[in-house]
């Protein structure tokens, strides 16, 4: 009975997730999924590989495997090539075969780990910006001043960020604390917005984070030649855009010796 629940279960899931259910059966399902943490996870893991089978490179055949699975299934006796017959795998047709599918295979599993792995980061940051706003102040040094934010950083960190002065643009430094991203410590400067604040967290470069919601809170990502930018805030995400322009356009910020 539990096995056949399971399996009514993943049929709605797929359907729904295929757009397939009824306007009824899909806000009662959407209900369920509302109230059912193991169901909402299971969801979760569905979109997930979705997304992830849909960023596959496309996977073009070499020309020399194409010619030789060809070879073999349409192989016939002398004398029979222009009578049908029914198609039969040799032991070569089915390596081929296996070795296509492999390499298809190990390119979902790698693309899901690297999709994992990026969403685990996006999580680890939007964390850290959870943790600034319970604290009972967001920030390790409070400092409105660039040249007091930099020099902090630099003390701490082996690579520390360009702290521009954002104020004119509406976005005012407020200090600067380090967070852990992967058992790494990392620098995220804090700046405000009205009443919002943003966590701009600095990783090395040549990562690779989603733009997305996480637990209420927008997370931008860009990147330069120094670092990956990850920018949390409640702030909607065209002010949150915003502030990704105003940050790049910053002039950079010479080392206070």
């Amino acid at each position: 009975m539990i096995a056949s629940i399971k399996d009514n279960d993943e049929l709605q899931l797929n359907a729904y997730c295929d757009g397939e259910l009824d306007p009824a059966s899909a806000i009662e399902f959407e209900r369920r999924l509302a109230n059912d943490e193991s169901l909402k996870a299971r969801y979760s893991r569905l979109l997930s590989l979705r997304r992830a089978v849909r960023a596959l490179p496309l996977f073009e055949v070499p020309p020399d495997l194409r010619a030789r699975i060809d070879s073999k299934l349409d192989a016939d006796r002398p004398g029979q090539a222009a009578r049908p017959r029914p198609r039969s795998w040799s032991f070569q047709a089915l390596a081929a075969a296996a070795v296509f599918g492999a390499v298809i295979a190990s390119s979902v599993m790698l693309t899901i780990e690297r999709y994992d792995l990026r969403e685990d980061v996006a999580r680890q940051v939007v964390a850290g910006h959870i943790r600034g706003q319970l604290a009972p102040q967001p920030f390790d040094v409070a400092s409105s001043d660039r040249h007091t934010v930099k020099p902090w950083f630099t003390s701490r960190l082996p690579e520390s960020p360009q702290v521009p002065d954002l104020a004119a643009q509406g976005f005012a430094l407020v200090g600067g604390r380090v967070d852990v991203v992967g058992r790494v410590p990392v620098a995220t400067i804090v700046y405000k917005h009205a009443a919002h604040m943003v966590s701009l967290t600095t990783l090395p470069p040549g990562q690779s984070v989603s733009d997305q919601s996480i637990a209420g809170y927008n997370v931008r990502s860009w990147s330069d030649e120094q670092f990956t930018y990850i920018a949390v805030s409640d702030l909607a995400s065209a002010d949150l855009a915003s502030f990704e322009r105003a940050f790049s356009a910053g002039s950079p910020v010479p080392e206070v010796k």
